[in-house]
């Protein structure tokens, strides 16, 4: 395995001593440079190009998920690897919508993860086992139903699809119309509605305004999927009742996370 350049980003100065020593342990690794704040890491890059940056979350003046943020807007092919004591699933999902590559627990014994992270470093999303347990599609043995509603088949098959190889159960519709059949239908219990926003007749917002007055779906949870990103359109939505906007296209593995943010929200 080639040689890594890591840049360890903490606020404190033992703990990256901590980790420079198991990186060193667990693979072939330089560490070309540290900061301690989202501010100097940003400054170290202006000079450095690092095959990984370990990240903190907390740290002052400028904190890690603000840092991932703006280090990716300038150079998308960068890999970032959160590395925190905090067990926050609200801090997992920001950082991962950063585009960082992985949320490690500072107090799990991370070192096959590390292995893994060094060898593969874009491989997956790589997390804690903590983290990947809180992270799980669903907290009980109860399986999702998700109506997903698109007057494009293709696209009612391609995140149909993603959802059933995520474990959900999945009802499809190429109308909202059919939509409704299937939320009317007294033998079925949906947990959550993916719809597309332009559909011919009633308009994925019209369809889950409809689908909130049966009184069992009241509170139900539902994302709109969308190429338009018009903010009359989202008005519209929100007004609904629509929890979130998606806009097309956008990555599965981001989709299914927010499909689960959402579900868990719920």
């Amino acid at each position: 395995m080639e040689k890594r350049k890591i840049i360890l980003v903490d606020d404190q100065v033992s703990y990256r001593k901590t980790i420079s020593n198991v990186l060193k342990l667990v693979g072939d690794v330089d560490i070309i440079g540290q900061a301690s704040t989202g501010e100097e890491y940003l400054k170290l890059l202006e000079t450095m190009t690092p095959d990984i940056t370990f990240m903190d979350i907390e740290m002052p003046e400028m904190d890690g998920i603000t840092a991932t943020k703006k280090a990716l807007a300038k150079d998308p092919t960068l890999v970032i690897i959160g590395l925190t004591l905090y067990e926050n699933e609200d801090y997992v999902e920001r950082l991962i919508d950063a585009g960082a590559r992985g949320y490690l627990l500072k107090l799990s014994n991370n070192n096959e993860l590390l292995r893994s992270i060094l060898k593969y470093p874009t491989a997956e999303i790589f997390y804690s086992p903590r983290i990947k347990e809180m992270m799980t599609t669903t907290t009980t043995d109860k399986v999702r139903t998700v109506l997903v509603v698109d007057d494009f088949e293709t696209n009612t098959i391609v995140v149909g699809a993603a959802l059933q190889s995520a474990g959900y159960k999945v009802l499809k519709a190429l109308s909202s119309d059919e939509g409704l059949r299937h939320a009317k239908n007294q033998e079925v219990n949906i947990d959550l509605i993916v719809a597309d926003f332009n559909m011919p007749g009633k308009n994925g917002a019209q369809m889950i305004e409809e689908i909130k007055n049966i009184s069992k779906y009241a509170k139900l949870p539902s994302l709109i999927l969308s190429s338009d990103n018009a903010p009359e359109k989202k008005e519209l939505a929100k007004k609904a009742g629509a929890t979130g906007w998606i806009k097309k296209p956008f990555q599965l593995d981001k989709f299914l996370k927010i499909v689960d943010m959402t579900l868990r929200g719920a």
